[in-house]
């Protein structure tokens, strides 16, 4: 046992005297350059040595216990490991000699599998050398058999049997030459060409009689010839074959500038002889090779009808693509579109006709249709009509004579371009995006001209003649109107034609996916242009508002500061009838309300009544206060003049304690101001309903009644 030095109760707290995290010694990362840094804010590095040797008198007090503790265990290990290395060195040599003795067993082992697979290999070669052997010579038995058949059965009459039997040993031949292509010189390949080749064309000669001779109930001699087909993996040489022998011939004498010009219905009758030709030639081929699971691998809607059909389209009659004339154009496209529809009508799943779709020539015969160029075309006459119209903003003959729908000509013009985007005879499914985009276009141009006619308006009325006011209430009122109309149509007819014709589109352009979107982006710019449009409404109702008060206000509310003049020293009667400028103020809103009821709707009358009537009232409020105050004033003066006059010098009252010209005046305030209220309630107003209106009557009745 080691002997410990250590003081229990001066190490537990040596943890606690430190300057130093004892815990930093533990860290993998230690750095005594680290440490120091840390510590270099400590009192002095004297305090840092001692407390150093402290701790580490710790760890040795620490290690001690720790081998005490375990005493046993390490006595016991030393005594354990007493002779241990005489006992390796027994174990040594045997267990190399072991070892030699497997890497000779490996050796042997690897030498024999490199030779079996080397015998392996050599008879693999062998085998394929058998096969190829006997490839060609099936090869050489095979081409005699072919030709001696070529040669007799098959020289004068072409038999479905023997064409069988000939296209059977042309797959034997074909088989077995990838096996022995090595072993033929150049006669024997270019033999076998020249039979393939004399094969293919008594198949194609006899494919074409029986297409020409098949009918519902005799197609039997067709369907075996395109089993021909299949078994010589050969189908679009059937294709190319039908093509080319009775196709080619058809279309050659219909498709072409001089029939197109020939034929009465002009495109329409040359897309019906078309199609006449699948009547004629094609029904059998359909139900064997389309509706039906008999023959699988053929296509000669796509690869023979069509391919030939779009390449004299394309080559023949390319005057059906030129965009000049907008009407023609549409025309000569929509036909086109009902002709590749019905062909799509002849295939039978939705498989076939995405390939249809996206074969390289419908995808080029689409390209050649210019509609770029027709939209451009379309653009012009719709918005140059439009924009005719808009130039002057705001002509002499601006409205309507005729005002059962709109009263201003640029909405009526508008509505009819929009309509011509959507018109049957302009409007495309492909061209959706532009032509709804003209639409929106269409509105903001009229929502510019809107802002130009309100601001050409506005800033001219201060030194406008009545005459000109009127004309500029009209058009105001008229805009007014016509802005509301628009509004409920982009709610409802506006939102359902577009709608109507998107619907129409997703059928072709648009995947169901995106429609949504798409929906929601059309509502989305519907409501920013309705949102436009109601900002207008609101600068044209204050436009109005201010018109009426230009007319009502300033210099009638100004007369009331006549009314002391009235009456002083002038003996008028005592006031039973209210002044004059109560009428003038009234006469323009009277006339406004009466003129426009029936054009604006009464709800918008009110409206805009009412704020003028704040408006007036608020200023008819001011009037008075001075006028009253002047009156005050003045009646003040007059008591304060008397008293330094003196009792004797006072003014004699008038006899029979007649009114006062100051009481004249306040009844005259009160009469106009109980005349106004009486009119305005026939106009529908109550006092509460108009600012200012209550406390103008309250101030004229307490000025009367407090004398």
């Amino acid at each position: 046992m080691i002997e410990s030095t250590k003081n229990p109760l001066r190490e537990s707290n040596v943890g606690e005297k430190l300057c130093f995290d004892k815990n930093e010694f533990l860290k993998t990362n230690f750095s005594v350059d680290e440490f120091l840094h840390k510590n270099r804010n400590v009192p002095s590095l004297e305090l840092l040595r001692d407390d150093l040797g402290l701790y580490l008198k710790s760890l040795r007090a620490s290690m001690i216990d720790l081998i005490n503790e375990d005493y046993e265990d390490f006595v016991s290990l030393s005594a354990n490991l007493v002779g241990l290395d005489q006992l390796i060195d027994t174990i040594e040599k045997p267990l190399e000699q072991f070892r030699e003795e497997i890497q000779g067993i490996k050796t042997m082992i690897d030498e024999n599998i490199a030779e079996i697979r080397q015998n392996l290999d050599a008879k693999r070669e062998l085998r394929i050398a058998r096969r190829n052997l006997q490839s060609l010579k099936k090869v050489y038995e095979t081409t005699h058999k072919l030709e001696d058949l070529l040669a007799n059965q098959l020289k004068d009459e072409t038999k479905i049997v023997d064409l069988e039997r000939a296209a059977l040993d042309l797959v034997q031949l074909k088989f077995n030459e990838k096996f022995c292509s090595n072993y033929l010189n150049t006669d024997v390949q270019t033999d076998i060409r020249n039979l393939e080749l004399e094969v293919h064309k008594k198949l194609r000669a006899l494919l074409t009689a029986a297409i020409k001779k098949s009918n519902a109930n005799c197609s039997e001699s067709l369907e075996r010839c395109l089993r021909i087909y299949i078994t010589l993996d050969a189908c679009s040489d059937a294709e190319l074959a039908f093509k080319e022998d009775v196709v080619g011939p058809y279309m050659s004498e219909i498709i072409s500038e001089h029939s197109l010009q020939q034929t009465p219905q002009g495109l329409a009758g040359i897309y019906s002889k078309v199609l006449n030709f699948i009547s004629l030639y094609m029904t059998d081929l359909l139900r064997l090779t389309q509706y039906t699971d008999k023959l699988k691998g053929f296509n000669f809607v796509v690869n023979s009808f069509w391919s030939d059909v779009e390449m004299r389209l394309e080559n023949h009659m390319s005057s059906i693509f030129a965009p000049g004339n907008s009407e023609v154009f549409y025309a000569k496209y929509k036909c086109t579109q009902d002709f590749l529809s019905k062909i799509e009508e002849l295939l039978a799943n939705e498989e076939s006709i995405e390939v249809f779709r996206q074969h390289k020539q419908t995808k080029a015969f689409q390209g050649r249709w210019n509609l770029p160029v027709y939209f451009q075309i379309c653009f012009q006459e719709i918005a140059g009509k439009f924009e005719a119209i808009l130039e002057p903003p705001l002509p002499d003959d601006v409205l309507n004579p005729n005002t059962e729908h709109f009263q201003l000509k640029p909405f009526t013009k508008a509505i009819l371009a929009i309509k011509s985007c959507w018109a049957e005879g302009v409007f495309l499914p492909e061209l959706f995006p532009k032509f709804y985009k003209l639409h929106v276009q269409i509105l903001l141009r009229l929502c510019h001209w809107i802002q130009v006619v309100l601001k050409s308006i506005t800033t001219k009325t201060s030194s406008t003649t009545p005459s000109l006011k009127l004309k500029n209430t009209i058009l105001l009122t008229a805009l007014h109107s016509d802005i509301n109309k628009l509004l409920k149509m982009l709610t409802t007819q506006e939102t359902d034609m577009v709608l109507a014709n998107l619907k129409l589109t997703s059928m072709q352009k648009i995947h169901p996916n995106q429609l949504d979107l798409v929906k929601d982006a059309v509502a989305k710019s519907f409501n920013d242009l309705k949102n436009n449009l109601s900002e207008h409404l609101l600068g044209i109702r204050q436009a109005i508002v201010d018109s009426l008060i230009t007319e009502c206000g300033p210099e009638n509310v100004k007369q009331v500061n006549d009314l002391p003049r009235l009456y002083r020293k002038t003996n008028r009667e005592v006031p039973t009838r209210c002044s004059t400028y109560v009428d003038q103020m009234l006469k323009p809103m009277k006339a406004f309300a009466e003129e426009y009821n029936d054009k604006l709707d009464e709800a918008t009358v009110h409206s805009i009544l009412e704020l003028v009537l704040n408006k007036i009232t608020t200023d008819y409020l001011e009037a008075v206060k001075e006028v009253l105050t002047s009156v005050q004033k003045t009646e003040e003066s007059l008591r304060r003049l008397r008293s330094l006059k003196g009792n004797g010098q006072q003014s004699v009252p008038a006899s029979g304690g007649a009114m006062s010209d100051d009481d004249k005046i306040r009844l005259q305030l009160r009469v106009d101001v109980s005349t106004w209220t009486n009119e305005l309630s026939k106009l529908g107003f109550m006092p509460s309903d108009v600012a200012q209106l209550m406390e103008l009557n309250n101030i004229v009745e307490e000025s009367v009644k407090g004398k």
